[in-house]
């Protein structure tokens, strides 16, 4: 079989990583699984911006050379692993994107300051890594698991997903915030702390309760508490007068739960999975969604759990779903 339409189009997006700044010189790799055992990576010391056929190897997962007599990257474990781990992704970029290296150099969290960049980035995390080739692959592995987009501390950006265009928005998304961030950083622009994140009473930790079943009754009730009793999302519901229904659904064993909310307020929950908007996912990923681990937002925009009913509608709700999600890691689950 001739993989060479594939190398085309590794070869056109290495050329628009190199024009947007986003790899230079010899630093940079790409993967693309192009058959379900066989994987396309490009190789040692490879120009990006000036890539050629002769310079993307055929692998297959466990790193055997298929095709190709080039040397293969340095970063051709951590490749292979997030192919191996996460089989229904198919490209990985390595890029040394400067404003998020140097952004993550100085600071540990980055500021969103674009409401649509919020759907795709969510908290973005950055891995220490102790040498210059990644070697520590578990912490990566971990941390893809909540995000297709991962820092790596003073190395560069890894991202994947099922497309190039994909996995390219996300490092130009997290670019784009890195240099605005650095930006008022260096300008000195205090920055007052939003209304979505003001202290309040249900955050402090003393009143995180006892963790329970995921859409058990306790887990209902407890998070029906905690929302009606919040004075920032009950103020929130009233002003952007949230009346609509919202139902998470455990795609592992059919259960589903559904809010029913009034002007922000939830005046019932329910079984049913009949709703204006419906969450779909494995329990795996929900129980990380209701602890927080992953932002549903980005959950939803990355392809970690499904959904139904017009999301886009949604927008109108932003400020209050954003506090309300918040909450959620107030009533915890196992």
């Amino acid at each position: 079989m001739s993989y060479k339409k594939y190398k085309q189009e590794i070869i056109e997006w290495a050329k628009v990583l190199n024009r947007k700044g986003l790899v230079t010189a010899k630093n940079g790799n790409i993967s693309y699984k192009v058959e379900d055992e066989k994987v396309l990576i490009t190789a040692h010391d490879a120009y990006l911006g000036y890539l050629e056929d002769e310079e993307i190897i055929l692998v297959d997962l466990e790193g055997n050379i298929l095709e190709g007599n080039s040397e293969l990257t340095t970063e051709k474990n951590l490749h292979l692993s997030i192919h191996n781990k996460f089989r229904n992704e198919k490209v990985v970029i390595h890029a040394h994107s400067p404003y998020s290296t140097a952004f993550f150099h100085y600071f540990d969290k980055i500021d969103i300051f674009s409401f649509e960049t919020k759907f795709y980035l969510g908290d973005i995390k950055a891995i220490f890594q102790e040498t210059p080739a990644v070697t520590e692959l578990a912490p990566v592995l971990e941390a893809l698991e909540n995000s297709n987009i991962i820092v790596l501390k003073n190395h560069g950006v890894v991202s994947m997903g099922s497309n190039f265009k994909e996995v390219f928005s996300l490092l130009e998304l997290l670019e784009e915030q890195a240099k605005v961030n650095l930006l008022i950083k260096s300008s000195k622009v205090s920055q007052s702390q939003p209304s979505s994140e003001r202290a309040n009473k249900a955050d402090s930790p003393d009143n995180i309760k006892n963790k329970h079943k995921m859409l058990s009754k306790e887990h209902m009730q407890q998070l029906r508490e905690v929302i009606n009793n919040d004075q920032e999302v009950q103020e929130l519901g009233q002003k952007y007068e949230l009346t609509c229904t919202l139902a998470v659904k455990n795609q592992d064993n059919d259960e589903a739960m559904c809010f029913h909310y009034e002007r922000g307020k939830i005046i019932k929950i329910d079984r049913t999975d009949k709703a204006d908007f419906v969450i779909i996912g494995k329990e795996e990923i929900l129980k990380k969604v209701f602890n927080r681990q992953v932002d549903p937002f980005v959950a939803l925009t990355q392809g970690k759990v499904k959904s139904k009913g017009n999301f886009a509608k949604m927008s109108k709700w932003y400020p209050v779903m954003v506090r309300t999600f918040k909450l959620w890691e107030q009533a915890p689950v196992k």
